[in-house]
């Protein structure tokens, strides 16, 4: 039997798709919010003030058909079936190559509620400016059940089984040895890739670093640290964000991680409530004042309708309660060189020395920026492009002459 071979993707929603959400969001209902105080407006969620207006620009100026043609002339996109287990994953991604000889390939990893078009500010990474700097080939795929990529159809789809089905890609792409950036669902990927793959994915470099205590046995002094609390004060600031986040941001993560399928009937029959479930996570993920383009938030929206399925919500079920002992519990090996980038108004930070004890044991790269927030890639592009490429400058010369030998050009 012949081996699946990519297929060139372009997305062409159906009129009778793109006729139903018109519909629902001429007819919609905005519920009236009550009056906040200064300052206090985002308290119950999204003010009805920031939905009715999105909801009028989605009817009267808001053109699918517009952005489907520029995704399309913006993306090179295809799928590709991919085996996990019992599962059979039609996965999307993106892949754009260099024509710098010596490009290596670079994974780029999304997570929730982002999608593969965060990687658009990346793909100039492709053909550098500078001709000294180093080119990259981007790969970036769909999580399997977000946007275009097919859903498992049995429930145990965990973190590790998504970086089996993205460690094919890239070795079916003909990358066997390959580097990763992401952040959210993407980091925790990577992180499992790093562990179960670490002759191929060959460096990680993140921007949400979360970690478990450090072990008593192992890292005594460590903990006996984190104990006492002998942070500095800007590492009390971004552990306060990360505090403040689990306890009054994090509900709808409970609500996905336990009943996934009931909340996605909501959801999916309602445009304007998957415009509010995910516009509200965008305003406490960025740096404070940051505005987000209502076209972006109405098509990132869309991805999520158009998936029509519930692991946009089923990836917490499946994922957290394994997380620990699949990925955090575990440290990546000096074999893999790790990076990373904090932002101040992320919502995963711990400071370099914790993550040199749980995390990983070969940090190469570690920047605390003044900026900038969970959505680098997109907020602050250019950060984002200088970190990466200064990552692969601090990967071992070993490392990066392997790297180059293994980029199919």
């Amino acid at each position: 039997m012949n081996e699946a071979q990519p297929q060139p993707f372009s997305i062409d929603v159906s009129s009778e798709t793109l006729d139903w959400i018109t519909q629902r969001v001429q007819n919609a209902h905005v519920v009236p919010d009550v009056k906040q105080a200064e300052g206090k407006e985002w308290a119950d969620g999204v003010p009805s003030s920031i939905i009715n207006e999105l909801v009028e620009y989605w009817k009267t100026s808001y053109d699918w058909r517009k952005v489907e043609a520029r995704l399309n002339s913006t993306y090179k996109m295809f799928t590709l079936d991919i085996p996990e287990g019992d599962e059979m994953i039609k996965l999307h991604f993106v892949h754009h190559r260099s024509d710098r000889p010596g490009a290596i390939p670079l994974l780029f990893a999304h997570g929730w509620p982002g999608n593969f078009t965060e990687v658009e500010n990346l793909l100039s990474l492709t053909e550098p400016e500078d001709p000294t700097q180093q080119a990259f080939h981007i790969i970036a795929p769909t999580i399997p059940g977000f946007v275009f990529s097919s859903p498992p159809k049995s429930a145990g789809f965990s973190i590790p089984r998504i970086g089996s089905v993205y460690h094919q890609l890239m070795l079916k792409l003909g990358y066997s040895k390959y580097i990763g950036q992401g952040g959210d669902w993407g980091s925790m990927i990577l992180r499992s890739m790093a562990l179960s793959y670490p002759d191929h994915c060959v460096g990680i470099h993140l921007n949400m670093i979360m970690g478990l205590p450090p072990s008593p046995m192992k890292n005594p002094l460590t903990l006996l640290w984190l104990v006492l609390r002998w942070f500095s004060p800007e590492e009390k600031k971004r552990l306060a964000r990360m505090q403040w986040w689990m306890k009054e941001e994090s509900g709808y993560s409970r609500i996905q991680g336990t009943k996934p399928q009931t909340l996605s009937y909501g959801l999916f029959d309602s445009p304007v409530g998957m415009l509010a479930w995910i516009r509200e996570k965008l305003e406490s993920l960025v740096q404070p004042g940051y505005i987000w383009d209502k076209d972006l938030v109405i098509t990132w929206t869309m991805f999520y309708l158009l998936s029509g399925s519930t692991w946009h919500a089923r990836i917490y079920k499946e994922a957290i309660p394994s997380l620990r002992h699949q990925v955090l519990e575990k440290r990546i090996s000096a074999k893999v060189p790790f990076g990373a980038s904090c932002f101040p108004y992320d919502v995963g930070y711990i400071p370099i020395w914790w993550a040199k004890a749980t995390v990983a044991e070969n940090i190469v790269l570690w920047k605390e920026h003044s900026t900038g927030g969970h959505f680098p890639s997109v907020e602050c592009a250019d950060v984002l492009r200088e970190d990466i490429c200064e990552f692969y400058g601090s990967l071992p010369e070993g490392t990066r002459r392997l790297l180059k030998g293994e980029a199919k050009l």
